[in-house]
Order: structure tokens, then C-alpha cells, then sequence
């Protein structure tokens, strides 16, 4: 029985493999070297099989597995030395991509050297034409999502057991896509937006929308302080802010009347719960990296509600 590394940081990706994971522990052994948000969700999805071994080395960690497969990161330079430490040990690497954007600096160590793994596996068509055309020469596997999957039978379940809230709301996630663009590029404004002037954006203009909501929940990302918006509920009082990311997201994307963001993959949860999804991303800023022809972008509603 093969014996796998699996290696991991951010939440995205943490949770395509953990659910991999999941599915694969009659056919194989784990171990797992795990960092940031990944730990939370490794722990949460795997309970009692759950062990992190990142106490030992990068390289005893390599020579006690068979191979790695790595999830990828904006930020965290860890599978990336994983990639190239397993390459160095002439031993098979894989990297399982979860998202649709920054697919080349994803794979940048140290800003300037591109480190691929033997493989890359994705989980769906975008995906697969997006690598194929920025890494020709590489070997691509396409995978069902087990997030997504997992996603689709507990949004059945919310349907049969689900109560009514009273209470209607707008959900806005972030992402702190400032920090990620002072990291790669050097520059907090390097998309031409960053995740405060997105969200501003979106509530000064959210009265344009033709929503029915109560309130607006905030949700921060794993990664960022619970504090970081606190700003907007002094700067927009005449609008009903909460903010929350300790309830369960999917939960939070059921209970919604519509989710907002800028390219987050909540976005695409949204749309697997059939809710109305929009991008924040203001104008001036780059156009919206997700392929998802369902997402609306919220500068054309605005800019359409104001010719009408």
C-alpha cells in the first residue's frame, strides 16, 4: 500500500484533498505536513485520521512517503519547497490546482525560478485549457472535485432539514488579495484594486441592486484578523453590517439571498446552490479571473442602472 505525502496550506486546496484524502484511505497510507488554514480543515474533515508530521524535516518527511501531492498557495512558500526538495530526491511530485487564477505564480519560489511538479491534476475543463496553455509541456490529470462533491450532498441535506431564517441577508466574502499582491508583486495595488476598495465599492453601490436583504454579513477569510473590516461599520451606518466567518460557509451561502466577492471560491459554491453570484471587482481594476459564465459583475449592473 502506497505510502503518500500530502503537503498543504490554504484553505482552497485543503479542502480538495483533504476530501481526496477522504476517498482514498482503503487504497493508501497517509502522512501530512500541513500549515495555516489547512490544518483547521485537515483536522475537521479527517477527525481522528488526522495527524500533522511537519515536526520533522521537509526531506524526512519526503523520505518516509512513496510521493507528494502538494495543494498550492498565493502566499505560502511551503509547497513549493516541497516541489522542488521532491524533485531534488528524485521522487514523483504532484500539485492539485483548486482555483482559476495566478496559475504561474503558484509555482515562482523565491520570485524568480518556476519550480513544476511531474504532474499537475485539476478538476474541471477551465482548469485543464488555462494549464495547457501556460505549461505545455507538463502532464495534466483531470479529477473529479471531491470538495464539490461533498458540497452537492450536504446542500441536499440543508434542503431537507434546513429551518427558514426570518432574516434575510447579503453575504460578502473576502480574501485578502492586498497581502498576496505585496508578496508576488511587490505592489498592494498591483490588481488594480484591493480587497478594501472592492468592498467599498460594493456597499456604496449595493442600494443600485435590486436585492431584498435585511443586513449584509461579512465574512473575513480564514486567513485574515476578524477585525480587519471593522472599519466599514463605522463608515456605512445607515446599512446593517454584521460580520461572521465562525459560522460554516456553506451554511452561510445556503442561508444567503446572494453572494458577493471578488474572485473568491465561494463564488462558485454560490452557484452550485443556485444563488445569484456577483463580482465586486470596481472599475479600473483586472477583469475577473473566473471563467464561470454565471457570475455577474457588479460595475455593468451599476453601469447599466445608470443608463436605464
Amino acid at each position: 500500500m502506497s505510502q503518500i505525502g500530502i503537503v498543504s496550506h490554504d484553505a482552497g486546496g485543503a479542502e480538495v484533498l483533504s476530501n481526496w484524502v477522504k476517498n482514498q484511505l482503503e487504497n493508501h497510507k497517509f502522512n501530512f505536513y500541513l500549515e495555516g488554514p489547512a490544518k483547521k480543515i485537515f483536522r475537521k474533515n479527517l477527525n481522528s485520521y488526522y495527524l500533522n508530521n511537519n515536526k520533522i524535516s521537509i526531506q524526512e518527511f519526503i523520505n518516509i512517503s512513496d510521493y507528494i501531492i502538494c495543494s498550492t498557495s498565493w502566499a505560502s512558500e511551503i509547497e513549493k519547497k516541497f516541489v522542488k526538495e521532491t524533485k531534488l530526491m528524485k521522487k514523483k511530485v504532484i500539485s492539485v490546482l483548486d482555483h482559476w487564477s495566478n496559475y504561474k505564480e503558484r509555482f515562482i519560489y523565491k520570485n524568480d525560478q518556476i519550480i513544476l511538479p511531474d504532474e499537475i491534476w485539476v478538476c474541471d475543463d477551465y482548469a485543464h485549457n488555462i494549464v495547457k496553455e501556460i505549461f505545455n509541456n507538463i502532464k495534466i490529470i483531470k479529477i473529479k472535485n471531491p470538495y464539490f462533491s461533498k458540497i452537492k450532498k450536504q446542500l441536499d441535506n440543508f434542503s431537507k432539514i434546513a429551518n427558514i431564517e426570518t432574516k434575510k441577508y447579503l453575504l460578502y466574502v473576502c480574501e485578502p488579495l492586498r497581502e498576496h499582491a505585496l508578496i508576488q508583486h511587490n505592489d498592494e495595488n498591483y490588481f488594480g484594486y484591493t480587497e478594501e476598495t472592492a468592498l467599498n465599492y460594493f456597499l456604496e453601490h449595493v442600494k443600485l441592486l435590486d436585492l431584498k436583504y435585511d443586513y449584509i454579513l461579512i465574512r473575513p477569510h480564514p486567513s485574515e484578523n476578524s477585525k480587519k473590516y471593522d472599519w466599514v461599520i463605522h463608515k456605512f451606518r445607515d446599512i446593517n453590517i454584521k460580520i461572521n466567518n465562525k459560522r460554516d460557509l456553506l451554511e452561510q451561502i445556503y442561508y444567503s439571498q446572494a453572494i458577493i466577492g471578488c474572485e473568491s471560491m465561494a463564488l462558485i459554491v454560490g452557484d452550485l446552490a443556485k444563488k445569484k453570484i456577483i463580482s465586486s471587482i470596481p472599475p479600473g481594476g483586472r477583469e475577473c479571473v473566473l471563467p464561470h459564465r454565471k457570475i455577474e459583475k457588479l460595475k455593468n449592473i451599476i453601469l447599466k442602472k445608470k443608463y436605464d
